[in-house]
């Protein structure tokens, strides 16, 4: 069997991205994506712990949702860097989320863009699965 590739994968909703509290112990998280060529990129409300994980260690698992048979699995190492942008200009988040936004309480895009205004890049290291 193949091993998985995280872009076969890009059109799920839901992922989940782990981080290291400063105990090292793993702390995940659900979170929104798209890719941006090989890289996962996603966004954070400001001054959030999972920020703070990454700044004292920006190594990173993202993985997806398995089947319901506990096959399609896909986790993805990385190191993750962050920095301010509008999920809005993203490629490909607007149209992906976009539809949801009122779903979580955010009237339009550049609501959802003034509470999630810390992007977090993913750039894999290593992936495996099933």
């Amino acid at each position: 069997m193949a091993e998985p590739k995280l872009a076969d994968r890009a059109g799920e909703k839901i992922a989940w991205l782990t981080t290291v509290t400063p105990k090292g112990r793993p702390a995940p998280r659900p979170v929104w994506f798209v890719l941006d060529g090989e890289d996962v990129v996603l966004f954070s409300k400001p001054d959030t712990a999972k920020l703070r994980h990454i700044e004292a260690n920006p190594e990173v698992s993202f993985h997806l949702n398995g089947d319901e048979h506990g096959g399609s699995i896909l986790v993805v190492n990385g190191k993750a860097t962050v920095d301010e942008a509008k999920a809005s200009e993203a490629p490909g988040y607007l149209e992906k989320y976009g539809s949801d936004y009122a779903a979580i309480g955010f009237e339009t895009p550049e609501a959802f863009d003034a509470e999630y205004s810390v992007r977090i890049r993913v750039v894999p290291e290593r992936s495996w699965g099933w």
